[in-house]
């Protein structure tokens, strides 16, 4: 049992490790004038409006005095809706990129987290065997919950944004 606990903790720490770069994000921030932002052409943008409001979609051309952007979400759909919409020059300032995410920490925080809950449904079994009181039941929970928590933890970390902030 001692073995159990001294796994059981070691993946806990690698879990508790991975969850604060997760909730950072992978953040990327790089400087270019108006004329390098064509590298985002193509790719899946966010923009902050002056006004507060948070645009997404498709960064479709780059044209001498605004950024063309197919707005597939918008934070106020009745300033900003879906279709083409011209974000001008003189009112942008950054341009986030949302990178296609990867599977490598989903897979690595479902695992962890299946093996933690692993060893407390081991531990619930033999609490169980050893005792008839509801104390069980909690582990129980701990083993169905951490593979779902350890996924989650790994999807956020996974998510990659690269933020291009317009020099003049």
């Amino acid at each position: 049992m001692r073995n159990q606990s001294a796994i059981g903790m070691a993946m806990l720490a690698l879990l508790a490790w991975i969850a604060p770069r997760a909730a950072a994000g992978a953040v990327d921030e790089r400087q270019t004038n108006w004329a390098g932002l064509a590298v985002v052409v193509g790719q899946r943008v966010r923009v902050l409006m002056p006004d507060g409001t948070r645009i997404e979609g498709k960064a479709t051309g780059l044209e001498v005095d605004a950024l063309a952007i197919e707005v597939a979400k918008s934070s106020n759909r009745k300033a900003y809706s879906k279709g083409r919409f011209l974000v001008s020059r003189a009112t942008l300032r950054a341009v986030d990129v949302v990178q296609p995410s990867t599977k490598y920490w989903r897979i690595i925080g479902t695992v962890l987290g299946g093996g933690i809950g692993y060893l407390a449904m081991r531990g619930a079994i033999n609490e169980a065997k050893a005792s008839a009181t509801g104390g069980e039941i909690g582990f129980g929970a701990l083993g169905v919950g951490l593979p779902v928590a350890g996924y989650l933890i790994g999807n956020a970390a996974d998510r990659r944004i690269v933020t291009y902030v317009i020099v003049p």
